[in-house]
């Protein structure tokens, strides 16, 4: 068997030779067994080199939104509106909820908090994801200044007005208003809130950390 022929052996399992090169090592395997087995070998090596990693789902899914592809997507525009930023920043922060190391665990237990700047109009507000986990409660507070929110997915109820609020529902709470939240779903509860001037707990003022 010619050597040359056996030196293309490694370029074909990778794709890179030539037509007529081709042409001349598969007529060459044709009639030889072991260079058949040769190439074979050849060809499991290459694959494992070139073989697509997975990424890890939450990474896939932050990749995603980030894209325009999120689960929740349907909300970039509004998101946008909520924050005032544009809508690729918007995706970039919704990518933020599908990233287990942005949610911030609170004091009260089954809470958590993604902080974020928002845009030029809301510089000052408190602006960020809050999940609320199945059978939890957001406690009793006072708002210090108005707050706008969107829910993004769960369902939760408002218990001052009684409203059972899920994805796509919007809540606006005027400044000195007050309520608390009950997660009675059986899933976490996921929505974005901009507060003007923050909340009151137990008539403490409480604003996220800022980093």
């Amino acid at each position: 068997m010619s050597a040359d022929v056996r030196e293309l052996l490694p370029l074909y399992a990778l794709g890179i030779l030539e037509p007529d090169e081709r042409t001349a090592v598969e007529r060459a395997i044709a009639g030889d067994a072991s260079l058949a087995r040769e190439l074979s070998t050849y060809q499991e090596a290459a694959e494992q080199l070139v073989a697509p990693v997975a990424p890890p789902p939450a990474v896939k899914a932050r990749l995603m939104a980030s894209i325009g592809q999120g689960r929740f997507e349907s909300f970039a525009e509004r998101m946008g509106k909520l924050f005032d930023v544009t809508v690729d920043k918007a995706r970039e922060l919704l990518g933020l909820t599908e990233r287990a190391a942005s949610w911030e665990p609170q004091p009260v237990p089954g809470i958590f908090l993604v902080h974020f700047d928002g845009g030029p109009a809301y510089a000052a507000a408190d602006c960020g994801f809050i999940r609320l986990e199945p059978g939890a409660i957001f406690p009793p507070h006072k708002h210090l200044g108005e707050e706008a929110t969107i829910v993004l997915s769960g369902h939760v109820r408002d218990m001052a007005s009684n409203r059972v609020l899920g994805p796509g529902d919007e809540l606006v709470q005027a400044e000195g208003s007050e309520h608390y939240l009950v997660n009675e779903g059986q899933e976490p509860v996921v929505w974005a809130a901009r507060a003007m001037n923050g909340i009151a707990v137990a008539g403490t003022p409480v604003r996220p950390h800022r980093k």
